[in-house]
This record gives C-alpha cells, sequence and structure tokens, in this order.
C-alpha cells in the first residue's frame, strides 16, 4: 500500500479556511513525485469526504484530475473509473469533475463504452443514496447520443432509477426541470413507479433551507405537474386533494380532478332543465361547459348539409331535444334574410314538410303572435322581428295562408308608454346594451353568492372584485377557461360544470404565473347560492316590479304585468359588454335619477308618441325631444334607458306597417307623416324602405327649408347640422336613379322586373326634392389642404369630419347643400344639392375642395310622377333598339358592341350583324351613358326615343373621364 505524507488533521484544515487549507494540502503533496500526487490527492479526498468537508473533498479530487492532464501519460481510465465508483457514493466528487469526466470519458473510448462506464459511476452515486450533481440528464443524454441510444429510453432509465432509488424528495430544482415528463411517463406504464412518484413528495424544510420558499415552491409544483402528467389522479386518495394536493397550479389540479372521476364528489347536485340559476351559463351561452360538451352548435340552415330528418329526430326525442331545437329554431328565423345569396324559404319549406318541426314552427308562431298583440315591448319587438322574416317571399304565408289569421299587431306608442310607466332597468342604471360572449374565452365573469358579488376580469392581469362587507380584491392571473370566480365570505372559489356535476375549488395562492387551487371537501361540492327571481320597487310604482331570469334572458316585469324590457344574462361576458346583474342584485341598487323615474310614471301618450316620431328623424332629434318632454330625466344611464327603449318602439313601428302590409292587415288610422306614403303612390313597403323613405323626406324637408327660411349669399355658409337616421339601401342612389328607371319605358322589359322597377320609382317620388321647377345634383368633396398634411394630420381630420360633417346643412347662393355621409376610404364626403331655380354653379363649402366632377340628377319628384303616369297611360314607350344603338354608336364615336353596352339591351331585341360582347367600356362608363339616356321630359321618349344625343355628347366630353 502507497505511504502518502501525513495529512494535516481536518480539524486544522477546516480552522485555515478554504485558501489556507488548500495551501497546506499543497506544501503537503510537494515533495512527492508526479505519479503519486493524483492517489495522494485522492486520499486526501478521501479523508475530506469521510470529515465531512466536501468543499475541500471537491477541491482535492480535482487536484488529483488536474495531475492526470499536466501529465496524459499518467492517466488510467480503469484506475480512475474504479476511484469514481468509490468517491462518488461517498460524497467526495463535485460537479465540475464529473462533467469533466464524462468528456474525457467520450473523448477517448468508444461511444457505447463511454456512456455505460458514466452510466455506472452515476448509479453508484444512486445506489448510495445521492444525486450525484444536477446536470445527470443532460450529459447522459449527449453520451446516449453517441451511443445511438435514444433520448427518450435514457431519460426513462434516469427516472425510473431515481423513482426506485427514493431520490426525487431530495433532487434539486435543476434535476426536477428534467425529471418532470420523463418521470411521468414511465410512471403512467407502471403501477409501481406510479405508487413510488405519489410517494416521492419533495422534501420541503430541505430545499427552504438550500434555496429558499421560492424555489421549494416550484419544485413541488412539478412533481405535482408530473403526477398530473401521468394519470396519477386515478390513483390518489380523496383525501389527498385536501392535504398533499393542496396549493396546487390550477390547470394540474383540474387535470388530476378529471383523472379521478366523480368519485371526488359523490354528493353533487347534477344539473338538469332550463337552468334558471344565475350562477348556470344559459342554453345559448355555454361559456364555461367544456367544449366537447357543448350542444349549442347551430345547423347549417341551408344547402345539402340540412339534414332535416335528423332535426326532426332530435325534437322528438324528449324535452330536452324538444327545448334544443326551439333554440336553434329560434336563431334561425331571427337571422333569416342575413346573407344574400340564401334560399332561407326553401329551409322554411323544409321545416314545414315534416311533422316533427312543423309543429314546433307552428307552436313558435303561435307564440310570435301572441307576443305580437301584446303591449310587452321588447317581446313585441322580438316578435315583429321574426314574424316579418319568416313571411317573406316564397316563406311561411305562402305554405300556409291562414298562419296569419288572429294576428294584429300592437300599438308601438301605446307599448312604449306601458314601459316606460311600468319601469325599465336603466333607473337602477342596469344597461340593456350587454350581450354575452359565445366564447369560452370570455374576459369577465359576475356571480352571486349570498350577500357578496364577484366580478372577475379573466385577462392576463386578472383580479376577482367582491362587493359586500369586508370584501378583497383579488389578482386571478391566467385562470384555466371555464371556470367561474365567486367569494364565500372568506376565500374565493372557483367553480364549473363537468358533466353536468359542480365542481368547486378554493384558491390557495398564487404560484409562479397562475392561480393554486385546493380542492377542499367541505366545498368541493359547493355552488353559488342566489335567487333567479327577485322584486324591485321603483320611485312612484305601485308595487314591486319582478325580476326573473329564464333561459338566458332577464325579464322586468312592472306591477300591472306589463313586460317592460328582456335583456340578456350569464355569469360570463365579453370585455366590452356592459355587464348585467343577477337578479338577486337589483333589489341592492338604488335608483338613480328618482325625479326622471317619477317624470316617467306621469309620462302620457301624446309624449310617447312625440318621443317615437321624433326618433324616427334620427338621434339628435330624439334626445333634443326627451329633453323637451322629460326634461326631469338628468341621469345620462336613465336617458339611455329611456332613448333604447324608443328606438325599439321606432323599430316596432317600422316592423309592424312591413308585417300589416305582407298579411293584408289594414294600418292604423293615424300613422307618423314620415312613413305614410302618398295616396296616389303606394310602394312595397318593407322595413327597410319605409327607413330609407324617413330619411329622404327628411333630407328633403331639410333642403327646402333651408333655401325658404334662411337669407341668400354669396357664398356658402353653414346654418346648422341637422339630424339624419341611418343610411337605407334600396337598389338605387340619387345620380342613378334615371339608369335604373330605363328598363320600365322599354318595351321588351318583362313585367316582373318593370313592376319591380316602377315600385321603387313611385318610392322615390314619395320622399319629394322641388316643385318639378328645380334641380339637384350630387356632389362629392375632400376636405382642403390635404395634400400639404401630413399622414396623423389628415387621420385626424378624417376623425372631426366623420363625426361632424354627416348631417351639416349649408345655405348656398342657388339653394342648399346637405352632406350626407363621410367615407374614410378615399377621404370623400357625399352631399345633395337642391337649387329650386334650376341653376348651379360650381361651388365648395368653406374647408372643402370637389373631389369629383358634380352629377346632376334626373329623379327629381315631379319628373318620376310624370314618367309613372305616362307610363299608365300609354304603356312602354316604343323604342327602336337598333336604330339607337347605331345612332349612339355613329354619334359617339362608340364601337357598336359599346353602344350596346351602355343601353344595356338584351341581344334578342338587335341584329344578328351587332355584336353584344367584348364592350371595353368600364361598368362606370356604362353606368354614365345610360344616366343619360332618359329624357329630362318623360314624354319625349313617346315621340323622339331616347336621348342618344345628350348621351353622345356627355361621352364627347368627358370621354374616359370618371363621371
Amino acid at each position: 500500500m502507497t505511504q502518502f505524507p501525513q495529512l494535516p488533521a481536518p480539524a486544522d484544515l477546516a480552522a485555515a479556511g478554504p485558501k489556507g487549507a488548500k495551501k497546506m494540502l499543497a506544501k503537503a503533496a510537494s515533495p512527492l513525485p508526479a505519479a503519486e500526487l493524483a492517489p495522494f490527492f485522492e486520499h486526501a479526498c478521501r479523508e475530506l469526504a469521510r470529515a465531512g468537508e466536501s468543499e475541500l473533498a471537491f477541491w482535492a479530487f480535482g487536484q488529483a484530475r488536474k495531475v492526470e492532464k499536466d501529465h496524459p501519460a499518467l492517466l488510467d481510465l480503469d484506475r480512475v473509473q474504479d476511484v469514481f465508483l468509490e468517491l462518488v457514493p461517498a460524497g467526495g466528487v463535485g460537479p465540475a469533475a464529473l462533467r469533466d469526466y464524462a468528456k474525457t470519458l467520450a473523448a477517448r473510448l468508444p461511444a457505447e463504452e463511454a456512456h455505460a462506464r458514466f452510466r455506472e459511476v452515476i448509479c453508484a452515486g444512486f445506489d448510495a443514496g445521492i444525486v450525484p450533481y444536477a446536470r445527470i440528464f443532460p450529459d447522459l443524454r449527449v453520451l446516449a447520443r453517441a451511443a445511438k441510444i435514444k433520448k427518450r429510453d435514457e431519460e426513462a432509465f434516469l427516472a425510473e432509477r431515481l423513482l426506485r432509488a427514493g431520490l426525487m424528495p431530495i433532487a434539486s430544482h435543476q434535476v426536477w426541470a428534467a425529471a418532470r415528463e420523463p418521470l411521468a411517463a414511465v410512471a403512467g406504464r407502471d403501477d409501481d413507479l406510479m405508487k413510488l412518484l405519489i410517494a416521492a413528495e419533495p422534501d420541503r424544510a430541505r430545499h427552504e433551507e438550500e434555496s429558499g420558499g421560492e424555489v421549494a415552491e416550484e419544485i413541488r409544483q412539478m412533481w405535482l405537474e408530473s403526477l398530473a402528467e401521468g394519470g396519477a389522479g386515478a390513483h390518489l386518495p380523496a383525501r389527498w386533494f385536501g392535504t398533499t394536493g393542496r396549493g396546487c397550479a390550477a390547470p394540474v389540479l383540474l387535470k388530476l380532478v378529471d383523472q379521478a372521476g366523480d368519485r371526488l364528489f359523490p354528493d353533487s347536485e347534477v344539473v338538469y332543465g332550463e337552468g334558471t340559476d344565475p350562477a348556470l351559463p344559459p342554453p345559448d351561452y355555454w361559456n364555461i361547459i367544456p367544449q366537447r360538451e357543448r350542444t349549442s352548435d347551430s345547423p347549417r340552415w341551408w344547402g345539402q348539409g340540412l339534414d332535416v330528418e335528423q332535426l326532426a329526430a332530435d325534437a322528438a326525442s324528449g324535452p330536452e331535444g324538444r327545448e334544443r331545437f326551439a333554440g336553434l329554431l329560434d336563431g334561425f328565423v331571427y337571422d333569416i334574410g342575413y346573407f344574400g345569396n340564401v334560399d332561407y324559404a326553401a329551409t322554411v319549406r323544409a321545416l314545414w314538410g315534416t311533422p316533427e318541426t312543423r309543429e314546433q314552427l307552428s307552436e313558435a308562431v303561435d307564440g310570435w303572435k301572441a307576443d305580437a298583440g301584446r303591449s310587452d315591448l321588447p317581446f313585441l319587438h322580438d316578435a315583429l322581428h321574426r314574424l316579418v322574416r319568416l313571411t317573406g317571399r316564397g316563406g311561411l304565408l305562402d305554405l300556409a295562408p291562414g298562419v296569419a289569421e288572429g294576428l294584429e299587431p300592437a300599438d308601438p306608442v301605446g307599448a312604449l308608454l306601458a314601459a316606460l310607466r311600468g319601469g325599465i332597468p336603466a333607473e337602477l342604471a342596469v344597461p340593456r346594451d350587454g350581450s354575452p360572449s359565445k366564447s369560452p374565452k370570455a374576459a369577465r365573469t359576475i356571480v352571486q353568492h349570498l350577500d357578496y358579488l364577484t366580478i372577475a376580469d379573466r385577462s392576463w392581469q386578472g383580479y376577482a372584485e367582491v362587493t359586500g362587507d369586508d370584501t378583497p380584491l383579488i389578482r386571478l392571473p391566467q385562470l384555466p377557461e371555464g371556470l367561474l370566480p365567486w367569494y364565500d365570505g372568506k376565500t374565493i372559489l372557483l367553480s364549473r360544470i363537468q358533466d353536468g356535476v359542480w365542481q368547486t375549488f378554493r384558491v390557495a395562492e398564487q404560484t409562479g404565473e397562475t392561480v393554486a387551487l385546493t380542492l377542499d371537501p367541505d366545498t368541493a361540492t359547493a355552488r353559488p347560492e342566489a335567487p333567479g327571481v327577485a322584486e324591485v320597487t321603483l320611485p312612484g310604482t305601485a308595487g314591486p316590479s319582478e325580476v326573473r331570469l329564464s333561459r338566458g334572458a332577464i325579464t322586468f316585469t312592472a306591477p300591472d304585468g306589463t313586460r317592460t324590457a328582456r335583456l340578456p344574462f350569464s355569469p360570463v361576458w365579453t370585455t366590452k359588454s356592459a355587464l348585467v346583474p343577477p337578479p338577486g342584485w337589483w333589489p341592492r341598487r338604488d335608483p338613480v335619477d328618482p325625479d326622471g323615474s317619477a317624470a316617467l310614471r306621469r309620462l302620457d301618450r301624446e309624449g310617447a308618441a312625440r318621443l317615437l316620431e321624433a326618433t324616427l328623424t334620427g338621434p339628435r332629434a330624439a334626445a333634443d325631444a326627451l329633453e323637451a318632454v322629460l326634461p326631469e330625466v338628468t341621469a345620462p344611464a336613465l336617458r339611455d334607458g329611456v332613448l333604447e327603449a324608443v328606438r325599439t318602439a321606432a323599430e316596432c313601428l317600422v316592423l309592424a306597417i312591413e308585417l300589416r302590409d305582407r298579411i293584408g292587415r289594414p294600418q292604423p288610422a293615424v300613422l307618423p307623416a314620415l312613413v305614410s306614403p302618398a295616396p296616389d303612390l303606394p310602394f312595397e313597403r318593407t322595413t327597410t324602405r319605409t327607413k330609407w323613405l324617413v330619411r329622404h323626406r327628411l333630407i328633403a324637408r331639410e333642403l327646402e327649408s333651408a333655401t325658404t327660411d334662411e337669407p341668400a349669399a354669396d357664398d356658402p355658409y353653414l346654418v346648422r347640422t341637422v339630424s339624419l337616421p341611418p343610411r337605407s339601401y334600396v337598389g338605387v342612389e340619387l345620380d342613378t336613379l334615371a339608369a335604373y328607371a330605363l328598363p320600365a319605358v322599354l318595351p321588351w322589359t318583362p313585367d316582373s322586373q318593370r313592376e319591380s322597377v316602377l315600385d321603387t320609382l313611385r318610392l322615390w317620388a314619395n320622399a319629394p326634392i322641388g316643385d318639378g321647377a328645380g334641380a339637384c345634383r350630387i356632389l362629392r368633396f375632400t376636405p382642403a389642404g390635404g395634400a400639404e398634411q401630413s399622414n396623423a394630420e389628415r387621420q385626424m381630420v378624417d376623425r372631426e369630419m366623420l363625426a361632424a360633417a354627416p348631417g351639416q346643412l349649408w345655405r348656398t347662393p342657388n339653394g342648399a347643400l346637405l352632406i350626407l355621409d363621410y367615407q374614410l376610404h378615399g377621404r370623400t364626403a357625399t352631399a345633395v344639392e337642391y337649387a329650386p331655380g334650376g341653376t348651379s354653379d360650381p361651388i365648395e363649402p368653406p374647408g372643402w375642395q370637389t373631389a369629383q366632377a358634380p352629377v346632376p340628377c334626373w329623379g327629381i319628384a315631379d319628373r318620376v310622377v310624370r314618367l309613372l303616369r305616362l307610363l299608365a297611360d300609354r304603356g312602354p314607350a316604343p323604342i327602336d333598339a337598333v336604330t339607337t344603338v347605331r345612332t349612339l354608336a355613329e354619334r359617339a364615336g362608340f364601337e357598336p358592341v359599346d353602344a350596346v353596352a351602355a343601353c344595356g339591351f338584351p341581344a334578342e331585341v338587335l341584329d344578328d350583324d351587332i355584336p353584344t360582347t367584348g364592350t371595353t367600356l368600364s361598368y362606370p362608363m356604362r353606368d354614365a351613358v345610360r344616366e343619360r339616356l332618359l329624357p329630362g321630359d318623360p314624354a319625349d321618349l313617346w315621340t323622339t326615343g331616347l336621348a342618344v344625343d345628350a348621351a353622345a355628347a356627355w361621352w364627347r366630353t368627358h370621354g374616359q373621364a370618371r363621371p
């Protein structure tokens, strides 16, 4: 046995400090030859490790390896392997020496042997009850890869050895980070290893002492995550979740709970039926139900994908299927007409043709008819909306003409009066404009439990704010999908519905970027307790109003039984929507404007009618009328609520007009003048057309009043900004009306197309501008000075114009001008100018410059009326298509095919030698030429034909320029 110099006593080395101890050992080794230095330092390592001086032992072992680097001829890998196998279990080898040894083996030995030797060293440590160092996983992976061993196999080997050696409780953060996934993989395949993993709870006290509490908690969470990834939930006893598994990261705990199954919630109430619980999302908005359980996906109601037989089978399957189909059917009817290229009538016919679906459709129609006849404003509106859509062309009326029997729409003014006098939610500052989100990632939740209301923001920096006594503000970052936060008086709880069962978790603390939860047996099946029905008394009412939640909506019912409001409700909402509180919280809210509420109780029919008519005119007029009729209403929330109710009533008015015409019911004796057509100019009164008529009558009224009431001046000046309702489109604009009217006068136009054009012309004639001697034109402007402005300046001007330009009424030297809209695309404002004397000069209001050449308009009311009368008396004009095309081509310099495109004549009315395809004219140019083919005096059509000379002259002047 080699005799080494006497080592200093370990106590003396420790007393000398690291630097002094190393000098003492180096001095003791200095007489030795190089061949004996490595064994000397290994002997020193052995003695120091035995004495518990690990840092000095690591140094001494490193010195031994340094000697071999300095004298490569002295390196004996077999001897060194034995040294490692001896001193690693003894705790004398540090991480640096182990990592360096792995590199030495890889450089000097075949890959398989290098990997086997290093793995043997590491396992020797495992057998001795230690983890040799933190980087065992990455370093062994490198050697394994060179030895053609798969990464997952090497990691699985290490994970299993660590589990069987019982070392994971003391493993470092770095080892846990590397072992987490392979631990889950091996435990998921072997029940014995799963038991070892469950028992491998990290030694928190040790980790806290070594690395601090934060690192200790991170190690614990990695263990819990390994359990969840390995499927340990199925093996864990129920008591584990409230003890060892407490404070588990939310996504991990939910996964473990899912694996455990129903045994954790043996007494939980199963959710059935309609769902009037304020914490239960309504059927149409299953926000917190997992995607796989949702049943609210609507079928494709059109095309080949519609399986009516399956829908019928679902509807006949029982109460639940019947209710589901009723909801889907309601959604389909509501959306009829949304897409212009969908044959909704075919779907209605298919549903009507199947007995099961016909029965439910009939029941739905009966319910809508009943609601349409009552003065319950929100239900009147919903019923009219659906009945109008369902009774369109080719719809239900064609299938069952008697379906409209007994249908008599209620008076919208009376319904408005009943709603405002009975009481509306806005008196308690409850909004009407919220809509629950159908997205599972909705951003806010609102839940009542007893005397506490919890509103939670589910964004990245989420929080839960509680209203009540001694209530907290709790941060809830990164909540998993499907959890509903609520406060029970002590802590925040999170609930979800899984397979029809309520599951509730207590918020323990925050861990990292998520929230930690505990499944406490005492609250595992707890659910928020709040009524679905409540009563609230508004100022001046005869008694309490009822607030009732049903099928995802809250109905507000006045003391006399009138249903005054219906609001969508869900415990889950989008970020932008206004929050509606659950019914049980309404009695806790104070009226926002007691004087305004009292004024609503005194409102009479005349005042309600005045509000409705003003709302037809536009939002500014409605606000002005509210201030005049109900000056006591001052709170913004109440003002908004009243205006919303009035808008609903105005919508009911135009819907009822369309429905009455459609089912053959006479209109009420007294309708607002704005919506009443002239007796000799009837037209098909759809909702869109009635709204269009109102808007254009207002335009005419304002233009004519400005020319008569405001003094003329040499320069344009702004008179006022008028209120206009939103734009509606009826297939033609003022500057293209002549081209639109042209087919009506041609002899080859089919009667159905001619009648459609005439109906639209009668609509236009109902909104007159001028008295027959006047003229109007369309002008397009852009803000002045745009070329000299920066992009930021132009954007600022655009925002100002978008808000301020529409409705500007200007007095011009020859008449009046009204700006109709402002389009950001192109930075263009469209205006109509009316000149009673028929003279129009170039004009640019201050702040504007011309964007396009003015377009004179053919369609003044008297001209349209005269054309209608001539057609009624004489029939279509005797137009010679061939002569018209040849003359236009000759005088405009067109090719014949371009003249055909401009006239829009069909090939069958032309000679065979006139080509009808291959034109080079753009569509705007065709429209511009066609607009000028109708003569100023419609009677000329029956004598001289179309105004070919005027159209040709325009073309020669303007060429390819846009009109």
